[in-house]
């Protein structure tokens, strides 16, 4: 089976989906192709599946990845599976989104996957996972993940109509959380413990960082709230409304 992954993946989960299932699907002799829309990957014409996942930003997924699957998807009768990447299960509102606008290319839906993951955005009220809760959450997905490979493997998959769900207010989360995170995103700042390594200005989905006049570095107005930024520094040198936190990672 030729199986093509595509994914968008802030700081990691939605990525380690993919590459969990693809390796799983690869042992089992399958054609596996993975990559992230920041990659602009082509659709091959001759796919048997196609795979597309996300991280869940305020009950759906990135407007960038919407923006980017109803530009750069074709149309195709393929098999499709969705999935998202959230803390909880209640809003991740994403997998219908997904599975609405592939139907509408033709794609038949599989699958509908919420994958839950440990929090990688806790400022404020929100939870941080510790290292025993991320090891646990991670046993917890890759059971599923391992329950998932074997029924695409086998083609094991009930009769389902994901095509009718109504999607409107759920994109309009999307498009609303993306405005209001250009101007979350002003609230970053890179400290005085700082390199200039510039690996926060490569690594930016967005484009948002660069360096001022006087080589510091700087946040724009084109955040996208994946706080990337803060967990990939070598450093941990950035801040949010002036205080540091604690670094994600899905592994020691």
């Amino acid at each position: 089976m030729k199986i093509k992954m595509i994914h968008f993946s802030g700081t990691g989960n939605t990525k380690y989906i993919a590459t969990y299932l693809g390796d799983k699907l690869k042992a089992n002799n399958h054609n596996v192709s993975i990559s992230s829309i920041e990659e602009n990957p082509t659709i091959e014409k001759d796919i048997d599946l196609l795979v597309v996942g996300g991280p869940i930003y305020a009950g759906n997924v990135p407007e960038k990845l919407i923006r980017w699957i109803n530009k750069n998807i074709p149309n195709s009768n393929a098999n499709c599976i969705v999935y998202t990447t959230s803390v909880a299960a209640g809003n991740a509102y994403g997998v219908d989104s997904l599975a609405k606008k592939l139907a509408k290319k033709g794609y038949n839906i599989l699958a509908k996957e919420v994958c839950l993951m440990p929090g990688n955005l806790y400022f404020g009220k929100y939870h941080q996972f510790s290292r025993d809760e991320i090891n646990e959450t991670l046993l917890n997905i890759n059971k599923k993940l391992d329950e998932l490979a074997i029924k695409i493997h086998l083609n094991n998959f009930e009769n389902t109509d994901f095509e009718n769900k109504g999607v409107l207010v759920k994109d309009f989360l999307a498009d609303t959380f993306s405005v209001m995170a250009k101007f979350i995103g002003k609230n970053f700042s890179a400290d005085d413990t700082c390199v200039k390594c510039g690996l926060c200005i490569k690594s930016c989905p967005q484009g948002n960082i660069h360096y001022n006049k006087n080589n510091n570095i700087k946040f724009s107005n084109k955040c996208m709230m994946c706080t990337r930024c803060i967990h990939i520094c070598p450093k941990n040198a950035i801040n949010y409304k002036g205080v540091k936190y604690n670094q994600y990672s899905l592994f020691e």
